[in-house]
């Protein structure tokens, strides 16, 4: 290590240790019912889905949207998309949702997340220099609700302060 290279051995320095992995999404943990499982399945999917919807045509939002999102929600990462086109902002990179918890009710569910978003943001549509770039470990509340299909759907996204 450092003591090798000050003390004059011939041994080439050893690098330094990888950070360790990220763990694992919640549905290969066995920790989570079917049920919870689900609901983290549809929240994972709300982000994969949300930022996607840039690359398609503005008329294609809302029918995609409205798959992962209800209510206010819905209506927010719309406006949000409109603001992004007018002022020529694109996302760049994905997010890694990192569930921790799942707390389900009869309808409705919250998901703990402590998501990795390092390498995604917000860039200038013209150059592509990034304006905005996530963080590692950004604590994230989900909010979502079951359909009368069934299905699960985000209705808020909360940015809890702290850290995860």
């Amino acid at each position: 290590m450092i003591m090798a290279g000050l003390t004059g051995c011939a041994q080439a320095p050893q690098p330094a240790a990888p950070e360790p992995p990220i763990a694992p999404p919640p549905h290969a943990d066995a920790r989570f019912s079917d049920e919870q499982a689900a609901v983290a399945e549809a929240y994972e999917r709300f982000w994969v889905v949300s930022r996607g919807l840039p690359q398609h045509p503005a008329e294609r939002w809302r029918p995609e949207l409205e798959q992962v999102a209800a209510g206010s929600m819905a209506e927010t990462i719309l406006d949000n998309l409109g603001h992004q086109r007018e002022h020529r902002i694109v996302l760049y990179g994905e997010v890694h949702p990192r569930i921790s918890d799942v707390r389900l009710g009869s309808d409705r569910a919250v998901v703990t997340d402590c998501q990795d978003s390092s390498s995604a943001g917000q860039a200038d549509a013209s150059s592509g220099e990034p304006k905005t770039v996530g963080v590692a470990r950004n604590p994230v509340s989900g909010s979502l609700q079951r359909g009368p299909n069934g299905a699960w759907r985000v209705t808020r996204i909360d940015y809890p302060k702290g850290v995860c």
